[in-house]
């Protein structure tokens, strides 16, 4: 049987209105970008947005907080900041990082408490260089990235391995645990979980991770 005009345009409002009532029932079709994202506990930060290729995300560990800021400019930036990452890029504030062979932020301070595990002598972490950034994708079709020097902190960096010989490029976590050791010789134990936000359709760039600060050497 044909459907006249009339009964068409009642088809799709009434089958609007059915997807409408499905789509509030139990968040079977809600939009994942409206999923409430977990709250942030002590020693825990969770998809944080560092999507932003021109911004540095400051992370201060010893009040929890952090603050994004742009590449070239950290005006009024507030003091005693820990590290911070551009992406997956990361940097010390005057410190240096080391790449420890554990996964396990507790399992480490357990050896650390049980003496089978000592914090690496001063000369093993590794302190920021000069390298380059990305702050500009727009023309990667044309062959080219826009790019400025930075500190960066490769030690730490090779918590997220970026294959881009396909596309869309395969990201790798270490899933280690990294040590960085601040200038006034505090140490933090920082421990990647992710890189993408499953409430913003696993967008990559948003960092989560667990941490330690400062970690307790006995």
């Amino acid at each position: 049987m044909q459907l006249t005009f009339k009964n068409t345009i009642l088809s799709i409002m009434m089958t609007g209105t059915i997807c409408s009532f499905l789509s509030s029932c139990d968040g079977i079709y809600s939009d994942p970008s409206e999923l409430p994202i977990e709250v942030d506990e002590p020693g825990k930060f969770t998809y944080v947005d560092a999507t932003d290729y021109t911004k540095w995300v400051y992370f201060h560990l010893d009040d929890g907080t952090y603050e994004t800021l742009s590449y070239d400019d950290a005006t009024g930036m507030k003091d005693g900041w820990t590290f911070a990452m551009h992406r997956y890029d990361c940097k010390t504030n005057g410190g240096k990082a080391y790449e420890t062979a554990y996964t396990s932020i507790d399992a480490l301070e357990n050896d650390l408490a049980d003496g089978k595990f000592t914090i690496p002598a001063d000369e093993a972490f590794v302190a920021d260089v000069t390298d380059s950034i990305t702050i500009d994708m727009s023309h990667m079709m044309e062959g080219y990235l826009v790019k400025v020097e930075s500190q960066v902190n490769k030690e730490m960096g090779k918590w997220l391995n970026v294959n881009t010989s396909q596309m869309p490029p395969i990201y790798t976590q270490s899933k280690k645990v990294y040590l960085i050791k601040t200038k006034d010789d505090r140490v933090a134990a920082v421990c990647f979980t992710a890189f993408s936000n499953p409430y913003q359709y696993d967008i990559k760039g948003y960092i989560s991770f667990d941490y330690v600060y400062p970690l307790t050497i006995k």
